[in-house]
């Protein structure tokens, strides 16, 4: 695996004019920066600070920003896999939307990447972004379900198969991931393993959990084994969101108190990769799929 660190290096002209115009410049997002991000920060989705931080730190994150005199205005990130490219926590200001910035930010996420390189760009639409992908070409892959849990959930026995993350079993949790994912998410996924809950039967790898990393995702190859890891999950989280294919865990989710709310849209640019939506019993975010 590699690491990727792209910075922006100036926009094409007629965006270059504009932001002059304006006096807003487009420059990496910086630690500095992080303070800021609370007056960015949308309602429903999880805190923003975490999230750049960690995009400044990871070599697989290219972190950008909008600002005039200092002052943020649009956010946004890339992030690197082997042959894909996810784009992330694209945050317009409240004061500063209907601007144009966030087809600016995206514009200029896309042209960071070598195309040849990375022939999928991929990213999570809300109701506020999907209008602005859509015009850049993006089109819609399949549909993300965001749960709520409206009671409380009934009594569920953990299963003895499930064990914390051991260093043997780190080949098999990449492998798991690079099938259902269709894509190598080795280089940012193994900054989070040593927190992962197993699903293990005689030695081999059936699914994983990772409770601090994004949504807290869920992802097993095999059925019970994912549903055997949700029931852990909804220990600690009363929201899940995972792709509208993965019909038996939304059965699970309905039979246990949670009620769908909204959901999102799923949008891809260049070449489509193939994955296995039915094997996502929880995403890992919306920067990641």
């Amino acid at each position: 695996m590699f690491g990727i660190r792209g910075r922006a290096e100036g926009i094409g002209n007629i965006f270059r004019q504009f932001l002059n115009k304006i006096q807003m410049t487009i420059s990496t997002f910086q630690e500095a920066d992080l303070v800021q991000l609370p007056a960015l920060q949308p309602p429903d989705w999880g805190d923003l600070i975490p999230r750049f931080r960690f995009f400044i730190r990871s070599d697989f994150c290219s972190p950008i920003k909008i600002s005039e005199n200092g002052q943020l205005m649009a956010i946004g990130t890339n992030m690197y896999h082997t042959n894909s490219v996810w784009l992330a926590c694209i945050v317009v200001h409240p004061a500063h939307r209907n601007k144009g910035l966030g087809k600016i930010i995206t514009q200029e996420l896309i042209k960071q990447i070598d195309r040849r390189r990375f022939p999928s760009i991929y990213l999570d639409a809300t109701e506020f972004g999907y209008p602005v992908y859509r015009k850049l070409g993006f089109e819609i892959e399949n549909c993300y379900s965001h749960f709520t849990r409206e009671d409380a959930l009934p009594p569920h026995t953990i299963s003895p198969q499930i064990v914390p993350f051991e260093a043997q079993f780190r080949t098999q949790v990449y492998k798991i991931d690079s099938e259902i994912s269709g894509e190598n998410r080795a280089g940012i996924l193994d900054d989070f393993l040593n927190s992962s809950m197993l699903y293990v039967t005689d030695d081999i790898v059936l699914g994983y959990y990772i409770p601090n990393w994004g949504d807290a995702p869920v992802i097993a190859i095999d059925d019970q084994a994912g549903i055997e890891l949700m029931k852990l999950r909804f220990q600690t989280q009363d929201k899940a969101i995972l792709p509208q294919e993965n019909s038996l865990a939304i059965q699970f989710l309905i039979q246990n108190n949670f009620a769908e709310y909204r959901f999102s849209r799923r949008m891809f640019l260049g070449l489509k990769k193939e994955w296995m939506p039915e094997k996502i019993f929880n995403r890992v975010s919306g920067s990641l799929g």
